[in-house]
This record gives C-alpha cells, structure tokens and sequence, in this order.
C-alpha cells in the first residue's frame, strides 16, 4: 500500500475514536523499507546527543518507537479526512523523528543533565525542556510551531486524554511508546494488532531489547521515590505499570512469519 502523501495534521485523542476512524491495519511493510525513508543532518547530531544521555537499552527503545510509528503511518493513519487541516508526509517524518528519538531524554542519567534546575520536573517535562534546547542548537530553521509540536508532543506522551484532539506527532509517538513497552496488549488483552508481526520481529533485530524491561521497572520506580506527584503517578494502576514493560521480545527471533 502506498504511503499518502498528506495525514490528517489532528486526530481524536480517545484511543477507539481514532482507531474508528483510521482503520489501521496489520500490513507487513520491510525494516529496509523503514530505514529508505531519508533523514537530514538535524536528526543525525539530535541522535548522536540523544545516544550521550540515555542508557542503550533506553535509546534503542526510542529508535524502535520511531519505526513502530512509522509502520503505523504506513498501516492506515487518517488521512484527507474532510474538514481536517492536513500535514505533509515529509513534514510529518520530520517531527516524528525528533519527538520519537528524544522523548525519553529526561531519563537521563548523565551528571551534567542531572544538574539541571528542571530535573526536579515529571522526567516528560524535563525531556521536552532538554530536546527544545536541543532543536535550537542543531537546527534554527525550526519555526515556533514546528518546535512546538515535537516538545509539547513528548512532554505529553504518557498522559491520557479520552476527549478532544492530539497532533498526529504526539498521536504516534504515545501509540509508538506503549507499543514497545507494552507489546500486543498495550490497551487491553489482543487489542494492539496494528503492526506486521514480521515488521516488529526485524525492527526488534535491529534493535534489540537488552536490558529494557529491567531498565524501565528501575527508571520508572527512581521517578516515582524522587517525584511522588509525577506524572505517571496518575496512571491507573500507579507503579505497578512498571511491572508489565515487555521483558522478552514482542516477537520472538526464531518465529517463522509468512508474508502475504
């Protein structure tokens, strides 16, 4: 199925209303044909700073969350609905890279950024402050609401809204994270059949998952001692949403996929 060349620019933020009205579904699109899409010299040095401050496990997850969201943008994401303003694909891929690859920037461990007045701040908030600096630097030629997308988008990733619209950037990447943390069942039992199995089983080859799991109980439960009014406190379930990040691959290596 060919990639359209315009998506809707804001889509519903209730999770069913979207998928309504996207009919997504599972196609197979090829890992090579993921990483064919071009990216500019921006997202390289934003991924080189991003790879300096996060743990492996958790840079890899924010690559894998980039491709997801992709193969999504590939599988029947709304598009030309009447009335909706529209946003490009280029200009899409643009953003959605940048919010994807830095959206857990407020993990970070690293002493220089620990030191940072904002680090008191929920870890989403103090990542979108960390990449709004980080945009400015590699890349001037962002405009204010360019900018504005990608930071507001992974200062929001892991709030929850069941009315009003979401920009298809923050859209993705909040669809493209719990995916990866959460797998198949990342809104209920069997309800994330949204990406090829095969699609996820190379992404996953690509980047694998490590130590990911551990990681995330650790960093989740360091967010919920340092901040007790964070923001993923208000999940439901509260800390124990820790204990179901995906230890073992979303799809195991030595699956045998068909590819219709």
């Amino acid at each position: 199925m060919p990639t359209p060349k315009t998506f809707d620019a804001f889509v519903p933020s209730n999770f069913q209303e979207l998928l309504a009205l996207a009919k997504i579904r599972p196609d197979y699109i090829s890992f090579d044909a993921l990483r064919s899409i071009p990216l500019d010299d921006a997202h390289i040095v934003a991924t080189k700073y991003t790879e300096q401050q996060l743990l492996t496990s958790t840079f890899a997850h924010s690559l894998r969350t980039y491709y997801f969201a992709l193969a999504i943008l590939h599988n029947g994401f709304p598009s030309e609905t009447p009335g909706v303003p529209q946003i490009t694909f280029e200009e899409l891929q643009k953003r959605l890279y940048h919010a994807c690859v830095m959206h857990d920037l407020g993990l970070t461990c690293h002493p220089d950024r620990t030191a940072h007045r904002a680090h008191a701040m929920s870890f989403e908030l103090f990542g979108g402050i960390m990449a709004y600096d980080c945009l400015h630097a590699v890349d001037p030629t962002l405009d204010a609401n360019q900018v504005g997308d990608i930071v507001q988008s992974i200062m929001l990733h892991t709030t929850e809204y069941t009315a009003g619209q979401s920009s298809a950037v923050a859209t993705l990447l909040t669809i493209g994270t719990s995916f990866d943390v959460v797998g198949y069942d990342a809104f209920g039992p069997g309800t994330f059949n949204y990406v090829h199995r095969k699609t996820v089983q190379e992404i996953e080859k690509q980047f694998p998952r490590g130590t990911f799991g551990k990681d995330v109980f650790e960093t989740g439960n360091r967010e919920f001692d340092e901040k007790p009014n964070c923001i993923m406190s208000h999940f439901r379930g509260g800390r124990d949403f820790m204990k179901t990040a995906s230890v073992e691959p979303l799809v195991p290596a030595d699956e045998v996929i068909n590819v219709e």
